[in-house]
């Protein structure tokens, strides 16, 4: 792991434990890396009508952005499952948005891990560019 994953890993790990998940239990931990050299990370926050519940990984990059970050170059998303969960579609989409080539990083507490990046994992994403005129 190199010195920007691991720091990944412990700013998601750290987050993490603040994630705010009473109806699924399934608290998740988020960091990204950016274009310009800063980290940033996110945890789930659930609400009881779920529609509002922020997932980690939007969390975090929505953190980026408010900080005037907007290219993304790797995310790492932690769990404490037994293997290691990618994002689900309305993250990857949200991934996409800030970057097509961003690294992702799906970990678990236990330290297992496996990368992709956005384009292997959402290859036909929706985009600005498909809706500007």
């Amino acid at each position: 792991m190199s010195h920007i994953e691991q720091k990944l890993f412990e700013m998601a790990k750290a987050v993490r434990k603040n994630a705010f998940a009473p109806i699924s239990k399934f608290q998740v931990g988020a960091a990204v890396y950016t274009k310009n050299g800063n980290f940033y990370a996110g945890c789930n926050v659930e609400s009881a009508t779920m529609t509002q519940t922020t997932h980690a990984e939007m969390n975090a990059i929505d953190t980026a952005v408010a900080a005037g970050d907007k290219e993304i170059t790797k995310i790492l998303i932690i769990t404490h499952s037994k293997s290691p969960a990618f994002p689900c579609a309305l993250c990857r989409q949200k991934i996409a948005e800030f970057s097509r080539n961003a690294t992702v990083i799906a970990t678990t507490s236990s330290g297992k891990s496996k990368t992709s990046t956005i384009k292997k994992l959402y290859p036909e994403s929706f985009l600005l560019k498909n809706i500007s005129k």
